[in-house]
C-alpha cells in the first residue's frame, strides 16, 4: 500500500475507536509534501505527510505517530497558543512536553519534563519560555566559552612567540623580528579561524529549520487561526466518546477548548511581540534561571504604535469610542508613543495622539465615510518606518492590499463576523487577524 492508504487505513480504524481523533481528522485535509524532513506535521487546516518517511515505519510506529498529531490539534497548540519569539525547536519540545507525562506511547518518544529538570503538569506556554529562556543561556555560555578560548589561544600564542624570540635573540636580530612576526600571523589566524566557526555556528542557530533532522520543519505551518481553533473548540465541546483517550489528556483537552481565543489573546501577543524586539541583554540584571552567572534581559519603552481605523460609511460613529477603549486596555503600559490614523478611501488628515483622542472623545470628529482601501494606511507605514506596529481596526469591507514593503509588524482587527470569514483567508498572508467580539 502507499503512505496514503496506510494512513487511510488506520483512519477509518478511528470511525468506530476514536471518534474524537475521526472528527478532528475529518476537518483538516491529508496533503502529500515529499519536500519536508519530518513525517508528519499539521497546520493551516491540513495534515501533511513525506510518503518516503512513511513508507519506512512500521504499523505501531505510524499510529503513534498520526495520534500525536491529533492530540497536539486538539490541544490547538498549531493554531491558537503561539508563544512569542520561540524558535521551531523550542514550539515542538514544549508541546512533546505537555503530551508525553499524559499519554503513554508505544514508540513515539518524545520529549519528557524531567529531560529538562522541569516539572510535569504545567500548561504549553510556560513549557515554551522556560525552554527559550534555556535556550538563551546555552547560547550565551557558548558564547563566553568562545571568547575565553580566543583569549587562551591569544595568550599562549603571545607566550610562544616571546619565547622563541628569546631563543632566536641568541643567532640575530633579524631573525628574531621574522619569528615574532610569524607568532603574530599565527595568532590573528587562530582568531579568524575562531570567528569564522562561531559565525557559521551562529549561521547554523538561525537556520536551526532548514538542517537534516528529525524535526527540522515540523512547525512551519503552525500559525494563529482563530478559525481553525473554534473548529476544534466545538468538536471538543460536541464530543462524549472519547476512546482511548486517558481522562488527565481529556481533562486537559477541555481546559484548553475553555480557554477560548479571542482578540483579547491576540491584541496581547502582538504586544508581546513589538515589545521584544527591544530586548536587550544586560549584567545590571540577573538571569532567572542561572542568576548573575548569566546576563538578565531589559526592554528599551520606545515604542511607537500606529492604530488606523476605518471610518468609512459602514463604520458607525459610536464605534470610533469603543475602538479606542481596546487599544487603550491592551496598550496602556511599555508602548511610548500611540497615534490614530483615520483613513476610508485614503489617510484623512495626521495622526492624533491617543491621549488627546481619549481625552477629546465626545468632541471627536470623524473624518473620511467615503469607500474603504487598506492601502492607503499600509503605504503610510511604509513612508513612516519609524512605528514598529500597525494595527488596522475595520469591518473588512475592501480587498487585501499590497503589504510587500511594509516592514512593521501588522494586526488586523475585523469589526464583522460575516466579512471575517470572508477576508480572513487573504489577509492572514500580510499578518496576524483576529475578530473583534461585541
Amino acid at each position: 500500500m502507499t503512505a496514503r492508504e496506510r494512513i487511510q487505513q488506520e483512519i477509518e480504524q478511528w470511525f468506530l475507536t476514536e471518534p474524537v481523533f475521526f472528527n478532528v481528522y475529518c476537518s483538516h485535509r491529508l496533503v502529500m509534501n515529499a519536500n519536508m524532513l519530518c513525517p508528519l506535521r499539521s497546520g493551516k487546516g491540513r495534515i501533511e505527510y513525506n510518503p518516503a518517511i512513511i513508507e519506512t515505519m512500521t504499523e505501531s510506529q505510524l499510529r503513534d505517530l498520526l495520534r500525536v498529531e491529533i492530540i497536539r490539534i486538539l490541544l490547538q497548540h498549531p493554531y491558537a497558543r503561539q508563544p512569542m519569539g520561540c524558535p521551531s525547536i523550542v514550539l515542538q519540545k514544549a508541546s512533546d512536553l505537555v503530551i508525553s507525562p499524559a499519554y503513554n506511547l508505544a514508540w513515539a518518544n518524545l520529549a519528557h519534563p524531567t529531560d529538562f529538570d522541569l516539572p510535569t503538569g504545567q500548561n504549553y506556554e510556560w513549557y515554551a519560555m522556560r525552554l527559550n529562556e534555556f535556550l538563551d543561556n546555552l547560547q550565551q555560555e557558548g558564547e563566553q566559552q568562545q571568547q575565553e578560548s580566543e583569549q587562551q589561544q591569544g595568550e599562549d600564542s603571545s607566550s610562544q612567540g616571546k619565547n622563541e624570540a628569546a631563543e632566536a635573540g641568541a643567532s640575530n636580530n633579524s631573525e628574531q623580528e621574522s619569528e615574532q612576526q610569524q607568532g603574530q600571523d599565527s595568532s590573528s589566524q587562530g582568531k579568524q579561524q575562531q570567528e569564522s566557526g562561531q559565525s557559521e555556528a551562529s549561521s547554523g542557530n538561525e537556520n536551526s529549520d532548514n538542517n537534516n533532522t528529525p524535526t527540522s520543519g515540523y512547525t512551519d505551518l503552525w500559525e494563529e487561526d482563530q478559525f481553525q481553533a473554534r473548529q476544534i473548540t466545538d468538536i471538543v465541546k460536541s464530543s462524549s466518546s472519547w476512546g482511548s483517550l486517558p481522562g488527565g489528556l481529556i481533562e486537559l483537552i477541555k481546559k484548553t477548548a475553555e480557554g477560548k481565543i479571542d482578540y483579547r489573546a491576540v491584541l496581547r501577543m502582538f504586544r508581546a511581540s513589538i515589545l521584544s524586539q527591544k530586548r536587550r541583554l544586560t549584567r545590571m540584571r540577573p538571569s532567572r534561571r542561572f542568576g548573575f552567572e548569566q546576563m538578565g534581559s531589559r526592554y528599551d519603552f520606545t515604542t511607537r504604535l500606529l492604530i488606523a481605523i476605518d471610518t468609512s460609511g459602514s463604520v458607525g460613529s459610536e464605534d470610533l469610542g469603543r475602538y479606542l477603549n481596546v487599544i487603550t486596555s491592551f496598550f496602556k503600559y511599555g508602548i511610548q508613543q500611540i497615534d490614530v490614523l483615520m483613513f476610508d478611501a485614503k489617510v484623512q488628515g495626521k495622526p492624533l495622539a491617543l491621549t488627546d483622542a481619549k481625552k477629546n472623545i465626545k468632541e471627536l470628529k470623524v473624518s473620511g465615510r467615503g469607500g474603504t482601501d487598506f492601502q492607503a494606511p499600509v503605504d503610510y507605514a511604509v513612508e513612516h518606518p519609524e512605528y514598529d506596529g500597525l494595527i488596522i481596526i475595520t469591518d473588512g469591507f475592501a480587498s487585501c492590499p499590497d503589504t510587500e514593503r511594509l516592514r512593521t509588524k501588522l494586526l488586523w482587527v475585523i469589526d464583522n463576523e460575516s466579512s471575517y470569514k470572508n477576508i480572513y483567508e487573504n489577509l492572514r498572508k500580510t499578518g496576524r487577524v483576529c475578530l473583534l467580539e461585541r
